[in-house]
């Protein structure tokens, strides 16, 4: 992936970076992903790309973008260029991209501790195929969601996005981390342990995670062997197995940590964990439990993502996976300006920028520069009459 504006900004910074400086980071991010466009039409992939960053910066909606600016186009011809985006290409591409932006500021000799997860994000609406989506607890008014698989490394003290994969409804969990890995694997740097959440907690699922590097994540309690185990008053290593007789039966190194709450979110008493610890047979349960919560930062990474995605009614799942790329790339980019070109160097590793937030530095520094090239309207016609005759307005 070819990104000359990025990697000059990277490499000989100004002594500051403008707004305008943002927005053409971005756009020259977004203009990468391979879009067929409509044959014969005045637009091209630039104009269309405006209005979908636009869109994404404000969470707001392309209608929204194209009904408040006077010099985009309508909402048809730009959605009509949106559904030319042929999904795997697309998805190839918001990878590849990602996987440059993190290898800019990764150090490739080291290797890494990388963090997998299962997103969901609500949908409202009626799919024309029941199996795209996928249920999850009632939120947003719906049970309904699309999930993502994710991966991550956590590097300068951030979460990088290496690689973004959709779950489809009749998709399993470990093709789905199987797909990712996939990705993961070609990076340059090492794997030397995967952290995830009790969605691993699959005889089959550990499988594909330990054909790439030792797996660590907490158990689930259903099992009464397990329940005694985690009955515990001090912490201790031990074994357990799951799908025990079975094809995925796995025999795992089991860390039980057990902690005194003093009061935490209003509980007191013991607190015991358990962590399946392939590759840390040779720690405490407290250093496995102090290795696992790093995995904890990933959901700042969520928040964030979330205040770049734009809105849609569409039932495309193209469109939509689109937008949470564009959410991705967003998040990435402003974490390696962040961290190459703002942070400042010292001893011990660089002190980020506390001013240049996601949301109100960067995401509103290049709201206000497409706001300006786009012509949003900041006035709007009256019917000059106001309220009908004999209305109670009751304001004094």
């Amino acid at each position: 992936m070819n990104l000359p504006q990025l990697k000059q900004v990277l490499t000989d910074p100004d002594e500051f970076i403008t707004n305008s400086q943002l927005k053409t980071l971005a756009l020259e991010v977004l203009e990468l992903i391979p879009m067929p466009g409509i044959e014969g039409s005045p637009l091209d992939s630039g104009d269309i790309m405006e209005v979908v960053l636009r869109a994404a910066v404000g969470t707001t909606s392309v209608n929204g973008v194209t009904t408040n600016t006077d010099e985009t186009p309508n909402r048809e011809p730009v959605m009509d260029w949106l559904h030319t985006l042929d999904k795997e290409p697309m998805l190839d591409a918001v990878n590849d991209i990602l996987a440059t932006m993190a290898m800019a500021v990764l150090d490739r000799s080291r290797s890494r501790t990388v963090c997998i997860d299962f997103m969901d994000n609500p949908f409202h609406g009626h799919p024309a195929d029941e199996d795209e989506f996928r249920r999850m607890q009632a939120r947003d008014g719906t049970t309904k969601c699309h999930r993502y698989c994710t991966a991550f490394v956590l590097a300068q003290g951030k979460p990088l996005t290496l690689a973004v994969e959709p779950v489809a409804g009749d998709d399993s969990a470990a093709d789905a981390v199987e797909r990712v890995l996939a990705r993961v694997e070609l990076y340059s740097f090492e794997l030397d342990q995967i952290l995830m959440d009790r969605a691993a907690y699959v005889g089959e699922v550990i499988g594909v995670l330990r054909a790439t590097a030792p797996p660590v994540f907490p158990v689930k309690t259903g099992k009464d062997s397990l329940r005694k185990k985690l009955s515990a008053t001090a912490s201790y290593m031990t074994e357990e197995t799951i799908c025990e007789g079975k094809e995925h039966e796995q025999t795992f190194p089991l860390a039980v940590n057990v902690t005194y709450q003093n009061g935490d979110r209003g509980k007191s008493g013991l607190k015991q964990t358990g962590y399946a610890a392939y590759g840390l047979e040779d720690r405490t349960p407290r250093q496995v439990a102090r290795i696992y919560n790093n995995r904890s930062r990933i959901e700042k990474s969520y928040e964030k993502f979330r205040e770049a995605r734009a809105l849609t009614t569409t039932p495309s799942t193209t469109i939509r996976l689109f937008y949470v790329g564009v959410g991705f790339l967003l998040e990435q980019l402003w974490l390696v300006v962040q961290w190459a070109v703002l942070a400042r160097p010292r001893r011990g590793g660089r002190a980020l920028p506390v001013e240049f937030t996601f949301s109100d530095a960067f995401l509103h520094g290049i709201e206000r520069v497409l706001d300006d090239e786009l012509g949003w309207k900041t006035k709007h016609r009256t019917n000059g009459e106001g309220l009908p005759p004999g209305y109670e307005h009751g304001l004094g």
